[in-house]
């Protein structure tokens, strides 16, 4: 807003990070940062707030809304305790402050950041590059003190089903949950004596036998939450090398091992993450617990045996087989009308629910199937005569010649650009203040590996604006 027509307007952001912390802190930082806005002659006609999610995902209700409000116009100044608040992910946080900027918009923090100000950008890139590596330090130190709880014998956390954890179990100690446990001995005897992880999984949904996750609390509440409160064939079988699922877990036999795996946030976003396993087995912890023994070493050894025939005879079977495996051109891409689970190739000649397939009819009742066959040359067919007709191939044409002649102008202007001037510039001042002992190697070298990262983003999007331009000819 420009001078002289009414009082600028602010808004106001708070976030904490998890439910460990204290709801009180939202309405401290709004109090803090409210102090601010008033002190630098806002108004504020907003307050946006996210509570319980990381800094390191863009993925916030409060913050997205922040942002459609700047896009608006509806105020003209975000307001927040610290850039931390805002971000905690570098890449987001460039994108976002280029796009603030751009709305003429300016970002003040209690902690003295300000954009209107000169080396707004130098600041605020040592100050991403600080609270990126605090996320990882504070997962590594998190990691640390689980092992820490493992290597002395204690409870690191986790829930395994048949037990009840130390915070809910009254002693401060895992202990056995008797029902649970009653259930994971049925589930070995039926495998031992033959049942598939399939007709195991059908027969105590139609039981009514709760599973692991039926009374989890989860955040999920999309298409597929449903599924999940029934047992599955994979919850059964799990996986013998992540020592995953109910057949492959060891803490039946009273040995707890932790460390066989580990997550692996995503850099890019934070609240998506992995789980890789361990190779390294001097990094697993494992202590004997025969307290915590459910199942019996003849039982468990049964299992084992058993196990060890049928991926023998997988093997055989896969040895057997002529050229390539068949492939599933459409699963994970067709959606059970009466689950919301996925659609997967049940067999060779069709495609069936997967909740159906793996939990029986208790799991899910619609028993239609696809000819795999069919539907695939259909939808194939559909694709082809979109691809391949005349006015297709023309736009092809077209867009070809559009996207070589604007590529080699996009490749001009990338190299005359102002903010890579604008950046090497920055760099020069970085090293300015290293040499007046005025900023410390260690900071500087964080802002410069976040002007390389700038510098590639433009590049990237210089590459993206010429695709645009060759999908837009098209």
């Amino acid at each position: 807003m420009k001078a002289g027509e009414g009082k600028r307007r602010a808004a106001l952001y708070a976030r904490y990070s998890t439910d460990k912390q204290s709801e009180m802190s939202v309405e401290d930082q709004f109090r803090v940062s409210e102090r601010i806005a008033i002190r630098e002659g806002f108004e504020v006609v907003a307050r946006f707030e996210d509570r319980a999610i990381t800094g390191g995902t863009s993925a916030r209700p409060g913050y997205q809304a922040m942002l459609e409000g700047a896009r608006r116009r509806q105020f003209d100044a975000i307001v927040a305790e610290d850039l931390k608040r805002l971000w905690r992910e570098q890449a987001e946080q460039w994108r976002c402050i280029k796009e603030l900027l751009d709305l003429d918009m300016c970002v003040i923090t209690a902690s003295g950041i300000d954009s209107r100000q000169p080396n707004f950008e130098i600041i605020a890139s040592v100050i991403g590059a600080a609270a990126e590596l605090d996320r990882k330090e504070a997962s590594y130190r998190t990691r640390r003190g689980l092992e820490s709880l493992a290597v002395a014998g204690k409870s690191a956390g986790g829930k395994a089903y048949g037990y009840l954890s130390a915070r809910d179990s009254g002693t401060g100690r895992v202990e056995i949950n008797e029902a649970e446990a009653a259930v994971v001995r049925r589930i070995f005897e039926m495998y031992a004596s033959g049942l598939s992880p399939r007709s195991i999984a059908a027969r105590l949904n139609a039981e009514g036998v709760p599973s692991p996750g039926a009374s989890w609390s989860r955040k999920s509440t999309g298409r597929n939450s449903k599924r999940r409160s029934k047992w599955v064939a994979s919850a059964i079988h799990g996986d013998v090398r992540r020592g995953s699922g109910i057949l492959n877990n060891e803490r039946y036999i009273g040995r707890m091992t932790w460390g066989r795996s580990r997550w692996k946030r995503g850099a890019a976003d934070s609240s998506k993450r992995v789980n890789l396993l361990v190779e390294d087995r001097s990094q697993w912890v494992t202590h004997e617990e025969p307290r915590l023994r459910i199942i019996p070493d003849n039982l468990w050894n049964r299992v084992r045996q058993r196990q060890t025939i049928m991926a023998a005879g997988a093997m055989r079977i896969r040895a057997a087989r002529t050229g390539r495996p068949a492939t599933s051109l459409l699963s994970g891409l067709l959606v059970c009308a009466s689950c919301g689970s996925r659609f997967i190739a049940v067999d060779q000649s069709f495609y069936g629910c997967a909740s159906l397939k793996q939990g029986g009819l208790a799991a899910c009742t619609n028993t239609a199937r696809v000819r795999r066959s069919t539907l695939e040359q259909r939808i194939l067919a559909e694709i082809e005569a979109e691809i391949l007709s005349d006015e297709a191939l023309e736009r092809v044409k077209t867009g070809l010649q559009s996207f070589f002649g604007r590529a080699k102008l996009s490749q001009q202007e990338l190299s005359t650009s102002p903010r890579l001037a604008k950046l090497d510039e920055e760099v020069e001042e970085l090293r300015a203040l290293v040499k007046r002992g005025r900023l410390s190697s260690v900071a500087a070298q964080a802002a410069l590996e976040a002007i390389e990262r700038e510098r590639a983003e433009l590049v990237f999007h210089a590459s993206r604006d010429e695709r645009r331009v060759y999908e837009e000819a098209m």
